[in-house]
C-alpha cells in the first residue's frame, strides 16, 4: 500500500473538501480540497526524488500549523519515505539531535522558526516555506522547490510494516527515542477515530493538536483517511480562542487535550452558555482527564467528554467509545478498542486481578499493527517487553467490570498540558547555567496542566546563587530546548538525594 494513496489519492477525483486552515494574523484562511492537496503532495514527492530521496529515506519537518506541512508528510509518503515530525517547540539542541540521530536527509522548517535551526550535518538539504524573508545561506524556498513538478506520478508501493513515522519521544533517563511507527497505523487506529471518536462524514472536525506530534498527526491523518475535512488553527488555542471558533465555526466533534478543557472551565459556567456551541462529540487524550472535567461539559454542553488512552508505542488502545453504548466511568481511561488485547500486569508479565495496580500491557503483533519499536535502538526495544506484553511504564488498575484507571508512571517522565516530557534533556539545559553544578526535574500536580515541571538546582561550591538565577534557568530551558518544557518553579537546594550508586533519586524530591 501507499499511505499518501489511502489517506488522500483516493479522495481526490470526489473534490471534496479537505482542509479548513486559519492563519494567526485575521481574515488569513485558505480552504484546499482533497485534490489540491494530493497534488501539491505530489509535487512535494517529485522534489523528494530529484533530491535522491528514496524508500526508507527519513525526511524531517519542523513546521507549524500550515497547509503545506500536510502535502510534506504525504509527500515523504508518496516516495515511501519515513516522516520525522520535530515540535516547534522545541530549541536547537532538540532539533539537532532528532535530525543527527534519524539520519533525516532533508529537513522543512518555516521562515518563522528557522533562527532556531542549527548548523545542519553535511548532507542534509534545508527547504524553507518563506514568507518574503530573505534567503538564507544553504536554503531552498519550499514553494520553488516544488514549482513545475509533476502532480501526477506514480507512488511507491511499502509493506504495512515498513516504518512511516519516526515519532521522538522522550524517557526518564539517555536521550529521546524514536519511535518508529508503521505504515499500518491508518488501520491500526480506525476503531478509535469511528468508534471512539466517532467520527462521521458530516462532522465540522476540530483536533487541537499539533501534527508535530502523534496525537495531532493521527487525528489529521485519520480523518483525510476516512475523507472527513478537517478544521486546522496555525495559532495553539487559548481557552478563549477556542471556546469562540468552537462556535463560530459550528464545531460539531472536538478532540483536544485536558488542559484546553479545564482552561474552558476555568473561564467560568456563564462564560462558555454565553458561546453556544454545536458539540456532537467531545474527545480527550495526552493525560488523564478530571471527573470534575466531565461533568461541567456535560451540565454545559449536554455532552459527555470522552477521555482515551494511548502512546507513542501503543498507538490510540483503550478510550471511552462515543458511538458504542456503554458507560462512562468519569475519570476512567475507558475500555479496550477492538483489535488490541490489554492486560494489567506485573513486573513479570503475569496479568493481575481486579483493582491491583501495575503496568498497563498490550499483546505485540507480530505483523507490525501500529509500533515497531526503537529507531537503531535495540536494547531499549528488548526493554518494553515484560513477559511477552509491551510496556511503557505507565501504571493503572483495571476495575471488575473491565475499565481502566491510570495511576501514574513507573519512571520519572512528566506529562504536562499533553506534552511528555523527559527530565534528561530539561536537566542538561540546566546544567548549562554556569551558576549550576546538578539539577533535577520533576513533575509536581498542577490544577490546569495535570503536572508542572520542577527543577531542583544544586549552585556550583563558592557560588552565590544570583537573584535572578530561576528566571534565568527558564529563559535557557526555553531557548534551547523548548518553551513547553521550561520549569514553572525552581528550587535551590543544598544536595539532591542519590542513591549509593549516586542515581539522583527523583521519587524522593516529588514527595517534597
Amino acid at each position: 500500500m501507499n499511505l499518501a494513496d489511502t489517506i488522500v489519492g483516493r479522495h481526490a477525483a470526489g473534490g471534496g473538501l479537505a482542509l479548513r486552515w486559519y492563519g494567526k494574523a485575521p481574515g488569513l484562511e485558505r480552504a484546499l480540497t482533497f485534490d489540491e492537496l494530493h497534488r501539491l503532495a505530489t509535487r512535494v514527492a517529485g522534489f523528494l526524488t530529484s533530491a535522491g530521496i528514496r524508500e526508507g529515506d527519513r525526511v524531517a519537518g519542523f513546521l507549524p500549523r500550515v497547509p503545506e506541512t500536510l502535502a510534506i508528510m504525504l509527500g515523504a509518503w508518496h516516495v515511501g519515505a519515513v516522516y520525522v515530525p520535530i515540535f516547534t517547540g522545541f530549541g536547537p539542541d532538540a532539533i539537532d539531535f532528532r535530525v543527527r540521530h534519524s539520519g533525516a536527509r532533508v529537513l522543512f522548517t518555516h521562515h518563522e522558526y528557522r533562527d532556531r535551526v542549527p548548523a545542519l550535518p553535511s548532507g542534509v538539504t534545508r527547504v524553507t516555506i518563506r514568507g518574503g524573508g530573505a534567503e538564507l545561506a544553504g536554503e531552498l524556498a519550499f514553494h520553488q522547490a516544488v514549482a513545475g513538478q509533476p502532480e501526477r506520478a506514480p507512488s511507491a508501493p511499502c509493506r504495512r510494516d515498513d516504518p512511516a513515522v519516526l515519532l521522538y519521544t522522550s524517557g526518564s533517563t539517555g536521550p529521546p527515542k524514536g519511535v518508529q511507527i508503521a505504515t499500518n497505523f491508518v488501520l491500526a487506529i480506525h476503531p478509535w477515530l469511528t468508534l471512539g471518536v466517532d467520527l462521521r462524514a458530516d462532522d465540522v472536525f476540530w483536533p487541537t493538536g499539533d501534527p508535530g506530534w502523534g496525537y495531532g498527526l493521527i487525528c489529521y491523518m485519520g480523518a483525510l483517511a476516512l475523507g472527513v475535512p478537517v478544521v486546522c488553527h496555525e495559532a495553539a488555542p487559548s481557552p478563549e480562542l477556542a471556546l469562540e471558533r468552537i462556535g463560530a465555526l459550528g464545531v460539531t466533534n472536538l478532540a483536544t487535550t485536558p488542559t484546553l478543557l479545564r482552561g474552558i472551565m476555568a473561564l467560568g459556567e456563564p462564560a462558555v452558555r454565553a458561546r453556544p456551541a454545536r458539540v456532537r462529540r467531545a474527545s480527550s487524550c495526552g493525560e488523564p482527564l478530571n471527573a470534575e472535567v466531565v461533568g461541567f461539559f456535560r451540565a454545559v454542553w449536554d455532552v459527555t467528554v470522552m477521555d482515551h488512552y494511548g502512546s507513542s508505542e501503543f498507538g490510540l488502545v483503550i478510550g471511552n467509545l462515543g458511538a458504542v453504548d456503554m458507560a462512562v466511568k468519569p475519570g476512567s481511561m475507558g475500555l479496550p478498542l477492538p483489535g488490541t488485547r490489554m492486560a494489567i500486569v506485573d513486573d513479570h508479565g503475569a496479568e493481575l486481578p481486579a483493582d491491583t495496580v501495575g503496568h498497563v500491557g498490550m499483546a505485540p503483533s507480530a505483523a507490525g499493527y501500529y509500533a515497531l519499536g526503537y529507531w537503531n535502538d535495540p536494547e531499549r526495544t528488548r526493554e518494553l517487553d515484560r513477559g511477552g506484553w509491551i510496556t511503557i511504564g505507565d501504571l493503572a488498575r483495571r476495575d471488575a467490570d473491565g475499565y481502566f484507571w491510570f495511576e501514574g508512571r513507573a519512571d520519572d517522565v512528566i506529562k504536562s498540558a499533553g506534552y511528555r516530557i523527559g527530565p534528561f534533556e530539561v536537566e542538561s539545559a540546566i546544567l548549562a547555567h554556569p551558576a549550576v553544578a546538578e539539577a533535577a526535574v520533576v513533575g509536581a500536580p498542577d490544577p490546569l496542566r495535570g503536572q508542572i515541571v520542577k527543577a531542583y538546582v544544586v549552585v556550583r561550591p563558592g557560588v552565590t546563587p544570583p537573584p535572578a538565577l530561576a528566571d534565568e534557568i527558564v529563559a535557557l530551558v526555553k531557548t534551547r530546548v523548548g518553551r513547553h518544557q521550561s520549569p514553572r518553579v525552581v528550587e535551590v537546594v543544598p544536595a539532591l538525594p542519590k542513591t549509593e550508586t549516586g542515581k539522583i533519586q527523583r521519587f524522593l524530591l516529588r514527595r517534597a
